[in-house]
């Protein structure tokens, strides 16, 4: 049963992917899309990945969603310059657009902590939307 459940869910993930288009359909080696995070419906999953060059991160995030609802995504790449400061924002992204989205940020090259962060659902609900951070 749940061998089946899973299976329907990787094959929504994949038709909701062909339906986006191309922007989703085939992430740039920058973009590639981590395994151990899987995005539910209107619940975003975000990871954090070296740069091309191998110098910094990029904060990569995606939120499933219906392909008629306007859905947005926020990510942020956030430092953290001593332990027990604030978290800064350094770097982030945003989109809104009908269905699902998956966005990277610019690349940031530090030396500080570093966490991604993620907000993610209705655009036209925010009591509706969810923020991840990975640690």
């Amino acid at each position: 049963m749940i061998s089946r459940i899973a299976g329907l869910v990787v094959g929504t993930a994949a038709v909701l992917a062909a339906a986006a288009g191309p922007a989703l359909a085939a992430p740039a080696a920058s973009e590639a899309v981590n395994p151990a995070c899987l995005a539910a419906l209107n619940r975003p999953c975000a990871w954090q990945q070296p740069n091309t060059t191998g110098t910094g991160i990029i904060g990569s995030a995606r939120v499933d969603a219906v392909d008629d609802q306007l859905t947005l995504l926020r990510v942020e790449v956030r430092i953290q310059r001593a332990w027990g400061s604030p978290w800064q924002t350094v770097a982030s992204s945003t989109m809104i657009r009908s269905g699902s989205i998956q966005l990277s940020t610019p690349a940031v090259v530090t030396d500080y902590r570093t966490m991604v962060c993620a907000t993610g659902g209705p655009a036209e609900s925010a009591e509706q939307q969810v923020t991840i951070c990975t640690r």
